[in-house]
């Protein structure tokens, strides 16, 4: 009979694992060198985890929640107008392309090749965050047309940056965006 895993060293592994995931920007290495990045054994990931499925699963599950809480603080803000929305989401901008964000986007764009490739889960995980996004949106400008375009003006400008570098574009993207909702 194996031992129960212990609650607080599995979250703590998770964590770290988090870590080197957005640090590398990527999930598909392997369960050895992601151990080896942490300073453990991939037998105590494998105790953990169980497999590098899981533990893939575990640390999206992760990534979407820490995704949350850094870009949607500013959800409870009360806009009256179009003249309101341009700021907050210029501040979302921002925040999107700082040098702490880079790799928790080239993350997501892992997920999104995933995707396109046919990995069912990872279609699934990324159906339910782009309609989080929506929602959020929506919450923040009252009109479901409004906030799918911006979703969709998001997920581009955040590609053109990752493939480009080009930040400033992106600005001025939703700038124009919102100055078209006056």
């Amino acid at each position: 009979m194996s031992r129960p895993t212990e609650p607080q060293k599995k979250e703590e592994l998770l964590e770290r694992c988090l870590a080197v995931a957005i640090e590398v920007g990527a999930l598909d290495t392997s369960i050895n060198a992601i151990a080896k990045r942490i300073g453990t054994s991939g037998r105590m990931l494998v105790y953990h985890f169980g497999s590098k499925q899981e533990l893939e699963r575990q640390i999206i599950g992760l990534l979407e929640t820490r995704l949350r809480e850094k870009l949607w603080s500013f959800q409870g803000v009360s806009l009256e107008g179009a003249d309101c929305l341009s700021q907050p989401l210029l501040e979302m901008w921002r925040h999107l392309t700082s040098q702490e964000m880079h790799g928790l986007l080239k993350l997501t764009m892992e997920l999104n090749q995933r995707a396109i490739q046919g990995d069912s889960e990872t279609q699934r995980f990324l159906e339910q965050e782009s309609q989080k996004w929506v929602d959020s949106l929506f919450n923040l400008t009252n009109d479901k047309t409004t906030a799918l375009s911006l979703f969709h003006l998001f997920q581009g400008a955040i590609l053109d940056f990752l493939t480009t570098g080009n930040a400033q574009r992106g600005q001025q993207t939703i700038q124009a965006f919102t100055e078209t909702l006056r």
